[in-house]
């Protein structure tokens, strides 16, 4: 008995141990898929470009023994966070050129306060163009404050006058050049992105197409779900564009998880032929009536077949790009599925429907897109 008992304390022992080894097992599996996560977020990214590009741009005027170091790293500030690759050029660009042009009209200026000019004259007067500029073009407002540096700040020392412009341009470019420089080595990776709307928007359509079918009527919750999709149809175009400035760094590798490009139009087509199915359905007022029950049920089971199509259809295109053979699978049946079930509804309803005809069109548009994506990932 008391072996028994010792037997029984000890699985006893190993049992309650079990759960806590197991535990800590899983915090262990939760901690390394949350430090993932983080490590591959947009905001940490831009976190850390922004750090760098701090650091750099301090450094780099330090050596260049700058006087003002904040005027680099305020315009380091001012390009590294902007939301996108193309924001930043722009950006970088446009205060690099409004430096330049206030320095040069600032030591205009100086040359006729040398010669005696009331400073606040000379500033009135060369502040005329600047101003006209900046109201044209908001983004070159830093001529206007070049502008005031330059002219009404007085220069400390006793060294050159025209030593503050000079200063003040290379500040300038040291600080657009380090967040550029940085932008570009460490993009948002826009491609990603793009995964996501074209997600979207398979999503956004599939639930429409439904709709349409099952309920033909509700035109506000079609036109919600036609605005969702146009919405991000124009994000995708922007960060297809985007991607495009960054793979100039980090060249695209042609695969299932980089077609964004490929599917693109092919998701236009597809966001007209769920506008012409609306238009098919509604388009015919008798159309409702002449459909029996069994018709219906068709359709209805055809609506489930496009939804089920548009979810595996959306997860090979976002930008998990994790178990992609098994993803595009998956969009392989269940395109199956709703080939069959289209083809028993276009049985069973009249031939010379529009209904019939816009039902291929968007079963052929879901296949283009599948035999896109399983394509594009066969070795050349």
């Amino acid at each position: 008995m008391a072996a028994f008992g010792d037997c029984a304390r000890a699985s006893a022992t190993k049992t309650a141990k079990s759960p806590s080894r197991t535990s800590r097992q899983n915090s262990a599996n939760s901690h390394l898929v949350l430090t993932k996560k983080l490590t591959s977020t947009p905001e940490l990214r831009r976190f850390a470009r922004t750090l760098i590009s701090c650091v750099l741009s301090y450094g780099v005027a330090k050596l260049a023994t700058l006087p003002e170091l904040y005027w680099a790293i305020i315009t380091t500030l001012i390009v590294v966070t902007q939301p996108s690759l193309n924001q930043a050029l722009n950006t970088g660009r446009d205060q690099i050129i409004g430096a330049v042009m206030g320095g040069v009209v600032g030591v205009a200026g100086l040359f006729a306060i040398l010669r005696g000019a009331p400073p606040l004259i000379v500033f009135a007067i060369a502040l005329l163009p600047l101003a006209a500029l900046a109201a044209w073009r908001p983004t070159l407002r830093l001529a206007c404050v070049t502008l005031v540096v330059v002219v009404l700040v007085p220069a400390s020392g006793m060294g050159s006058p025209f030593e503050r412009p000079i200063d003040r341009v290379l500040e300038i470019l040291i600080g657009g050049g380090s967040a550029l420089l940085v932008a570009f080595l460490m993009p948002n990776r826009a491609i990603n992105a793009a995964h996501d709307r074209a997600s979207e928007i398979v999503l956004a359509l599939g639930e429409l197409i439904t709709l349409t079918l099952r309920k033909p009527d509700d035109a506000d919750g079609a036109e919600h779900l036609h605005q969702r999709s146009a919405a991000a149809e124009k994000a995708l175009d922007e960060a297809i564009t985007e991607a495009g400035r960054e793979h100039i760094i980090l060249p695209v590798k042609r695969t299932r998880g980089n077609v964004v490009d490929k599917v693109a139009p092919m998701l236009t087509r597809l966001h007209r032929d769920a506008l012409f199915l609306g238009k098919a359905c509604t388009g015919d007022p008798e159309l409702a009536r002449r459909l029996s029950a069994a018709n219906r049920d068709t359709l209805n089971m055809t609506a489930d077949a496009f939804t089920e199509a548009a979810k595996t259809l959306a997860a090979t295109l976002d930008a998990d790009q994790s178990h992609q053979d098994e993803k595009v699978r998956l969009a392989r049946a269940s395109f199956e599925q709703l080939r069959t079930a289209s083809n028993n509804a276009c049985e069973t309803i009249e031939k010379n429907t529009v209904l019939a005809f816009v039902l291929n069109l968007l079963v052929q548009d879901f296949g283009d897109l599948i035999a896109t994506v399983e394509v594009l990932d066969k070795p050349e």
